[in-house]
């Protein structure tokens, strides 16, 4: 078989920001109509006076635990928008997207201007400590109602869990469509079923799990673990996960990130990924703005590139979600909701909520998971 090195994976994905660059620069498909709406437009008085007020700034800083190489076409499509803000972007992980921002902005120190990231106990403890500005992006009413969290929390992203397979050990009737089947293949036969996933203290991991439970109930998530655990390695970062993948240690991927729609295409053929049709939960890439930020105009005027179609059209062929109603690639990329509905029915998905619940259901559903994996 075939191995890529992880390196060698960092340097393909490095190619995958000039695709998505192009995205930017087409005016892509229609907008459509809106289904819901999270908040009025603001008015273009107001992006006038953003432009002014971005032009007295110095730079923009963002904090966050999406990939650089994903960020990157993003980030570039900004500044060609705006090309007297220069972006800076410090990929961390979600502890330290906070820990980083609240320490350097005690100091008085610059520090972040936005943050990005996946953990919903960070964003609601970082809600509690005021840590977000309460600014609305423009656009906002052209996307799903889910996108305004509230408070000036805001779904950048909302990525499908998906699975992912070694092409040469899993193909035909055996290439899993449903955690029922998957379930299935590996109760039938557990010796040649070997699975990698998120552990339970990734909060993608975790995420995921809760949104299963959602859709499915619990009884059923939980036989499902039961069943799965005993096979499963875990892994705290994705790419390794993919890569254990592919050299062959496991022969399918489940509860895979979103972003595998960005990365498993660089393993040329060696991986692919799919949806589970019986359950399919959309875990939260979160964006904020932060109270402090040194560079507020520039910081709104990111949001609303982000919430606009040209910002979508990037961030699709990004690997990231892209959520506007009616969206329509221009580059043929999949990443996006209006794909997730070709292939999973709109009641076997659910966006998992900036909620309390989310952290009191944890330790009942990371225990029973522990327990599964034999911990």
């Amino acid at each position: 078989m075939q191995f890529i090195s992880r390196s060698a994976l960092r340097m393909a994905l490095a190619v995958l920001t000039a695709g998505a660059a192009l995205a930017g620069c087409s005016s892509g498909g229609a907008t459509g109509s809106t289904a819901a709406s999270s908040a009025p437009p603001a008015s273009q008085a107001a992006v006038t006076d953003l432009v002014t007020g971005s032009r007295k700034e110095s730079g923009l800083i963002v904090y966050g635990n999406t990939p650089a190489a994903v960020m990157k076409p993003l980030l570039d499509a900004f500044t060609k928008a705006y090309p007297w803000i220069k972006p800076a972007y410090s990929q961390l992980s979600d502890n330290q997207v906070f820990s980083k921002y609240q320490s350097e902005h005690a100091q008085s120190a610059r520090s972040a201007d936005l943050l990005i990231s996946d953990s919903i106990p960070q964003v609601l403890q970082g809600e509690h400590n005021g840590l977000f500005a309460n600014v609305i992006p423009q656009g906002l009413h052209k996307f799903p109602a889910f996108t305004n969290q509230g408070r000036g929390v805001y779904v950048m992203s909302p990525d499908p869990v998906l699975v992912t397979w070694n092409t040469k050990l899993v193909h035909g009737a055996k290439v899993p469509t449903s955690y029922a089947s998957l379930t299935a293949h590996v109760k039938a036969d557990p010796s040649h079923n070997p699975l990698v996933s998120y552990s339970p203290d990734n909060p993608l991991g975790y995420e995921a799990v809760y949104g299963l439970i959602h859709i499915l109930g619990a009884d059923t998530v939980y036989q499902q673990l039961d069943t799965l655990g005993p096979h499963t390695k875990t892994f705290d970062e994705g790419l390794d996960g993919l890569q254990h993948l592919v050299q062959g240690g496991a022969t399918t991927g489940w509860l895979s990130s979103g972003i595998a729609q960005a990365v498993v295409p660089q393993y040329k053929g060696l991986l692919k990924y799919g949806y589970m049709s019986d359950a399919t939960p959309l875990t939260p890439r979160l964006i904020s703005q932060t109270s402090g930020a040194a560079s507020p105009a520039s910081a709104q005027l990111f949001l609303d590139f982000v919430f606009s179609e040209k910002g979508q059209q990037v961030m699709c062929a990004a690997g990231m979600e892209a959520s506007m109603n009616g969206f329509e690639p221009a580059t043929g990329c999949t990443a996006d909701l209006a794909e997730l509905a070709k292939h999973v029915p709109a009641a076997k998905t659910y966006l998992v909520p900036v909620s309390q619940d989310v952290i009191d259901e944890q330790k009942t559903i990371t225990d029973h998971w522990n327990k599964a994996l034999g911990r």
